[in-house]
């Protein structure tokens, strides 16, 4: 049978298999085109991959996986696919990639256990299906990527230029996923395996064809001179109906992919399960830190002799006070999270947490301050961290700590214990999570425990020869970190949005950070609540740091509340000494005396007040959002209810009888 007549029978199975809705092929030479039944959009690629390696002298080589640069491609039929068999023999390198479509899901994987390094060429990266589905200047639709809460790229006024996005690194891409809507018709991607290594082109304007696309790209090493163990390279690409065509769609795919294969589920089944997580999810999250050495500090290695005395902002009598306070004012759920209750401070000892710091009050005087919250009725966490580590530490060892390509320790950064370095985070939770979590737990703090970075700065290898770790083996012991403490506490939460880590949390601190900034990237054009489609119902979440300490009537505020954040308030969240610095908010709440302390609480009584109204949104999933009017937004829930949030600095009247303050917003329930 000829390649001609397979790629034929292949394409008539697919449009006739029971429940299939795709016509596609995949051809000998790699050209890829998907039409989804009764939608008359046709997804074409050109090109099956781009391959980087090194040669035999270290040199770096690129080429597109095509008969002109020396690879030839087999293709073969397999029970509703087929694959195609790469090779270079100049290079001794082959690999295979395996089509498979199911409904609407045609899924594109490059196994590991196919791809093969016969000679002294070593793989650096594949870039899978580039411009697949592009689209050209002018056109209608757009495509989407989690930056931030999410972000749209429309096909228009760009400049021609390709955007490399790291996926799950601090700034980068929160989730594994990317959409593209042209006109009726959607494609929403889902990276489902090797998506720890995975960063995305996104091209604007790009080339003779002034295409806009997106596609992945695989880092499988380094180094030229590195080993790891390779990962299988797996994409979903889902094809929309029309009515599913937009960014919603593609969230609501990565919602439901969530729901069904990652063990993810939905918050209001979990906290059904746990009495902290239930309490949690319908409370004001609030952050109280203690204490912290100067920042910055002119001394980054810190020694007995040098180490700066810890500043202290709250002891353990005084968070009592602040307590009473709340309780006085009728602000009845709270959590309270203590920050810089451990030796040194916040991130002053690390990995080192004991003794409780004595100018605070020591051990005693937590234990009597967590008890007194509780009978007030309040929740207590702890805030810890098994992410850095300091050379003050009475626990400092270099063994643990993360290494780099070349043998260096990877530093983090510059905190009250001076220049932090990273743990390997397979060694943090043998040594210490599992060692010190119990403790914490034994001092009486309960509810959603907070363990600082590990879902902000995405996943990082280690090249230590006695602890190698891959990105994807680093994930891994973060969400053990996370899994044992919600065990231990009745839930965890973390900084950042990171979606490796979802499985495994329940509450996190900030979508994304810098929301001015974004605006400027040049392929963005607008923000979306991407991120909430996916896990309204699932996390709890702010959405930013300008959130903290927001007040009604701030943009931020309102933003929180229109992409279903909850609300996040803290108490000397302003701690470096350089204020131009300080990212925690647009305020912080300090005081001086009784006074101060009532004024501030007040400020927080009147966002609890606003959050009474919505706390019960928080188990619902996002439904639906759209705009009514310029400055005028509606979000839907699944159980109908609506939330209209008015940025206008005029009334708004949704209908007769209906109105909307400025700079305010209004729930609707029918």
């Amino acid at each position: 049978m000829t390649l001609t007549t397979v790629s034929l029978t292949l394409l008539l199975a697919a449009a006739t298999t029971d429940g299939q809705t795709l016509r596609w092929d995949a051809d000998a030479q790699g050209q890829l085109t998907v039409r989804r039944q009764g939608n008359p959009t046709v997804w074409q690629g050109s090109e099956l991959a781009v391959v980087v390696w090194w040669d035999a002298n270290g040199r770096q080589q690129t080429q597109i996986v095509s008969a002109k640069g020396g690879w030839t491609i087999e293709r073969q039929a397999m029970g509703g696919g087929c694959r195609l068999d790469c090779r270079n023999r100049q290079a001794a390198i082959s690999f295979q990639v395996v089509f498979s479509a199911q409904d609407d899901v045609l899924t594109v994987s490059v196994p590991a256990s196919r791809v093969v390094e016969a000679g002294e060429a070593r793989l650096k990266s594949l870039r899978l299906l580039p411009r697949f589905g592009a689209a050209t200047e002018g056109d209608a639709g757009y495509l989407a990527v989690a930056k931030a809460a999410g972000s749209l790229c429309h096909f228009r006024a760009k400049m021609p230029k390709e955007n490399w996005l790291n996926v799950y690194e601090g700034g980068g891409l929160t989730m594994p996923i990317f959409g593209v809507v042209r006109g009726k018709a959607g494609l929403a991607c889902i990276a489902t395996s090797g998506e720890s290594d995975m960063r995305l082109c996104l091209s604007t304007n790009w080339g003779p064809k002034h295409e806009y696309a997106i596609d992945p790209a695989f880092n499988l090493r380094a180094f030229a001179q590195g080993t790891r163990p390779l990962d299988d390279l797996t994409v979903q690409y889902h094809f929309l109906p029309a009515e599913e065509a937009s960014w919603i769609g593609v969230g609501k795919r990565y919602r439901k992919y969530n729901l069904a294969h990652r063990g993810i589920r939905p918050l209001r089944e979990r906290a059904a399960e746990s009495a902290g997580l239930a309490y949690s999810a319908q409370a004001l999250e609030v952050r109280l830190r203690l204490a912290v050495k100067p920042v910055p500090y002119e001394i980054l290695e810190q020694t007995p002799q040098t180490e700066p005395d810890v500043r202290v902002f709250l002891t353990f009598a005084q968070v009592r006070d602040v307590l009473d306070e709340f309780h006085r004012q009728g602000i009845k759920e709270v959590e309270f999270c203590l920050v810089g209750w451990n030796r040194g401070g916040h991130d002053g000892r690390y990995p080192q947490i004991f003794p409780v710091e004595p100018v605070l009050g020591g051990e005693a005087e937590l234990r009597k301050t967590i008890q007194h919250g509780q009978s007030l009725g309040y929740q207590i966490v702890a805030h810890d961290c098994y992410y850095g580590a300091y050379r003050i530490s009475e626990e400092w060892n270099e063994e643990y700590l993360r290494k780099t390509e070349t043998g260096e320790l990877r530093k983090g950064g510059k905190w009250g214990g001076g220049q932090s370095y990273n743990i390997c985070l397979t060694r943090a939770y043998d040594l210490f999570a599992t060692r010190d979590l119990p403790r914490i737990r034994e001092l009486g703090f309960k509810g959603v425990h907070y363990s600082d970075v590990l879902s902000i700065l995405g996943p990082r290898a280690c090249f230590d020869p006695a602890h190698p770790e891959t990105r994807r083996q680093d994930a891994e012991a973060a969400r053990r970190i996370l899994v044992l403490a919600a065990r231990l506490f009745g839930g965890s939460q973390s900084e950042g949005a990171l979606d490796f880590a979802a499985p495994a949390m329940d509450r996190l601190l900030y979508v994304y950070m810098g929301h001015p900034k974004l605006v400027t990237l040049p392929y963005v054009d607008e923000m979306v609540p991407l991120y909430p489609v996916v896990y309204h119902g699932v996390l709890l979440y702010n959405l930013s740091a300008e959130t903290l300490n927001g007040l009604p009537g701030d943009v931020e505020y309102l933003r929180n509340i229109e992409f279903g954040g909850s609300p996040l308030e803290g108490f000397y969240g302003h701690f470096l000494l350089d204020a131009e610095k300080n990212w925690m908010g647009l305020r912080d709440y300090r005081y001086q005396s009784a006074q101060g302390l009532r004024e501030a609480v007040a400020g927080i009584r009147r966002v609890y007040d606003d959050f009474r109204q919505l706390k019960h949104l928080q188990f619902e999933f996002f439904e639906s959002h759209r705009v009514l009017a310029e400055g005028v937004v509606e979000t839907t829930y699944a159980n109908g209810h609506r939330v209209v949030v008015n940025y206008r600095e005029q009334p708004f009247a949704i209908r007769p009888g209906a109105q909307i303050p400025p700079r305010a917003f209004r729930l609707f329930t029918n």
